[in-house]
């Protein structure tokens, strides 16, 4: 059977067995007589595929040779302006060899290729200003783009792409498409066979998206450009269609049943899934009962089954401003999984005991169905905590008084958290406003109020005592890990910090989270704590999946993993398929267990990948969203706040839009102005006027570029 990450198990077995055959290398069917499971040839033929497209193996004649034994080295292109390329190798990424256009062998921009140290005769001069090793391209393994998405242009004789990814540095002549128009977004597929380093590349249209005016097509032109899967598989629509609208009462055997209990759910008032419910039950000695009721999503989606292998590749939910992109089909999604006030729901529950001071003294779980009582919103829920004497806020109401009990408790749990060290981000940032046709019209500052910070805090106790029950039995699962920022980060952020007059104090090599705490609470409510803020965030690693539990630091917890939305992530489903097995004590096949064990590294690295491929689709849309509803705007001021300042001019954040634009240097007419780096500020030579960090500015839009998705600004001199 097919599992999760079983593919990366299998390729790592094929790529040992074939390095450990030395330069003879290893035919294909000699593979298939001593790989150590029951792979078929087309399996072993797919894993050797991946292998070669990675640039691990080569093929020479009819035997698979592992890539060290063959002197040659594999990397990824970066074409420059005119043409010459870098190579960027190793473990981070970094430039290493500088290659000439004519030795490119036709690699674009991305690609991965097989390359070899140029003879010294070739070229007795160095690479340039690179001051690089000069390599050239021997095979082009695999180019980065089959397809790209962009706009046509052109005469009648001719059609070239304008790619949407403005750093894509590639000439594209297009074949069809003629009866097209110019602002209307397609998706053409390259021809490899003319790609090469002489001439533009060829293409052919494989898809029409549209125009940009038409509402839902800059989502479409996204969601292309990123390659996210936003159509379900026949195969996975049949098997969700078989499932009842509701649980049927058999499906309560063996459950907790909590239909009589109070349990809300609270959301955003534009949620689409409703996967997470609260209970709070006061216990003696002041303490409370927390109970986190997740939707249990395996109990529909089997390990294996094409449900699960499709939530795998999608890996999470994408979540655009007009639509989601949801994980599972949406009679699960928003259906049978979702915890619809009224109708009951099969969950999974996590019990935690709250002491008076925060502390978790006692933790347990449970298979249950609930039948929320009902459904909050965040706004809602805070206009009661705010104003209790009003209409809905009456206390003899159960719900009603589960709010004020989960008031006191968030109280309680977010002090505890901060007092271990646990920091506390809270970067404003902005929601598109569409209206019925689905145009931007308008841009509302996202709020957090204290109706957040109750489901964050009750997600945050599930989550670390469901970590530390996995990791307490020993459990194979995925946890949530964020390491400690680079040293270098933190000095970089110390120079910027210093710019501004504040000081990061402590040992960098092992700086506590709570020195970062305490930063952000000495600039919580000045002007300058957004751009802090931002630059706190930018000094850390980014949170990934990982099998061990390494901790998390930007809480502070030893222990923690995503249990909480396994309808909009896949880490969370299987978490819960985990879990389980410590309330059954399943003793399931050692081999089972071994086999996740083995796949579980690649499990974690798809799901981070698909992780960090939404939200840099989620970003790159508001961005772009944002740029073209204030391209009508030309002309007017806006208040801005500096965010970055280079030699070529200063970057600044629209205070209402949260959307940055950039003020050229060679605006500032006034003077002229030295960049100072380390001080982070461009200074005037003569009137020694300076603009630095955080910086109030006024500014006048003064030109929008919709294909770099960028704003020109010109300061108001006062």
């Amino acid at each position: 059977m097919r599992l999760p990450g079983s593919k990366a198990v299998l390729e790592d077995e094929v790529l040992e067995r074939i390095d450990r055959s030395g330069k003879q290398g290893m035919t294909a069917e000699a593979l298939l007589k001593r790989v150590d499971s029951e792979s078929s040839r087309d399996s072993i033929s797919l894993a050797l595929g991946k292998l070669q497209a990675e640039g691990a193996i080569v093929k020479k004649g009819g035997h698979w040779v592992a890539l060290r034994h063959t002197g040659l080295s594999s990397g990824n292109i970066q074409v420059l302006e005119r043409g010459d390329a870098l190579i960027r190798s190793g473990s981070k990424g970094e430039p290493g060899w500088f290659v000439r256009r004519r030795h490119r062998k036709g690699a674009l921009d991305g690609a991965l290729v097989l390359f070899k140290r140029a003879p010294q005769g070739k070229s007795k001069r160095q690479a340039s200003s690179f001051r690089l090793p000069e390599a050239m391209v021997v095979e082009v393994v695999q180019q980065r783009h089959r397809t790209v998405v962009g706009t046509l242009e052109g005469d009648d004789q001719r059609r070239w792409l304008v790619p949407f990814d403005p750093k894509l540095n590639l000439e594209i002549e297009v074949e069809g498409g003629d009866d097209l128009l110019e602002d209307q977004y397609v998706v053409v597929e390259l021809d490899p066979r003319r790609t090469g380093s002489r001439g533009p590349a060829r293409a052919r249209v494989q898809e029409v998206l549209g125009s940009v005016e038409t509402p839902g097509v800059d989502v479409e032109v996204v969601v292309r450009h990123y390659q996210i899967p936003d159509r379900f598989p026949e195969d996975v629509r049949a098997e969700a269609e078989h499932f009842p609208d509701d649980p049927p009462v058999a499906d309560f055997k063996g459950r907790q049943d909590l239909r009589d209990h109070t349990v809300v759910t609270i959301d955003g008032e534009t949620s689409r899934d409703f996967d997470d419910a609260i209970s709070i039950e006061p216990l003696s000695g002041d303490r409370f009962l927390l109970g986190v009721h997740i939707a249990d999503v395996s109990a529909y989606v089997r390990e294996g089954s094409p449900l699960d292998l499709e939530a795998y590749r999608r890996g999470t939910s994408v979540y655009y401003p007009d639509r989601a992109i949801p994980m599972l089909p949406e009679n699960l999604s928003n259906g049978l999984c979702s915890l619809k006030p009224g109708v009951p729901r099969l969950t999974l529950s996590a019990w935690t005991t709250v002491e008076p001071d925060g502390s978790i003294s006692d933790r347990r779980f449970s298979e249950t169905v609930i039948q929320s009582q009902r459904r909050f919103t965040y706004t809602q829920v805070s206009k009661i905590l705010d104003d209790s004497a009003a209409g809905d806020h009456r206390q003899d109401d159960p719900t009603i008084a589960l709010l004020h009990r989960a008031g006191t408790l968030m109280s309680r749990l977010f002090k505890r958290r901060t007092e271990r060290g646990s920091i506390d981000f809270d970067l404003p940032e902005g929601d598109v406003i569409l209206d019925p046709d689905g145009f931007t019209v308008g841009v509302r500052p996202g709020e957090r109020n204290q109706a957040h910070r109750i489901i964050e805090e009750c997600m945050i106790a599930a989550n670390e005592a469901v970590a530390a029950e996995l990791s307490g039995h020993e459990i194979p699962s995925l946890y949530r890990i964020h390491n400690p920022p680079n040293p270098d980060d933190l000095e970089s952020l110390r120079e910027v910090l210093k710019g501004l007059g504040i000081s990061l104090k402590g040992d960098l090599q092992s700086l506590h989270p709570e020195v970062l705490q305490r930063l952000l609470e000495r600039v919580r409510d000045k002007p300058e704590e957004a751009f802090v803020t931002s630059m706190v965030l930018r000094s850390m690693q980014r949170a990934v999946y990982d099998p061990e539990c390494k901790g998390h630091y930007a809480l502070s917890s030893r222990f923690y993993t995503h249990f909480t939305s396994p309808i909009r992530r896949y880490p969370d489903l299987l978490v819960h398929r985990q879990l389980k097995k410590t309330l059954h004590r399943a003793d399931e096949a050692e081999e089972k267990e071994d086999g996740l064990v083995k796949r579980l590294p690649a499990i974690a690295e798809h799901c981070s990948s698909t992780e960090r491929r939404a939200e840099r689709s989620e970003r790159v849309l508001m961005q772009w969203k944002l740029v073209r509803f204030l391209a009508n705007r030309v002309g007017e001021t806006f208040s801005g706040r500096v965010t970055g300042v280079q030699p070529f001019g200063l970057f600044v954040q629209l205070s209402d839009y949260y959307v940055d634009g950039l003020v050229p240097v060679r605006t500032l007419s006034d003077d002229y102005y030295v960049f100072d780096p380390v001080k982070h500020q461009l200074e005037g030579r003569d009137k020694h006027r300076k603009y630095t960090l955080a910086d109030p500015l006024e500014v006048v839009l003064t030109g929008v570029d919709p294909r770099h998705r960028s704003l020109d600004l010109k300061i108001v001199q006062s």
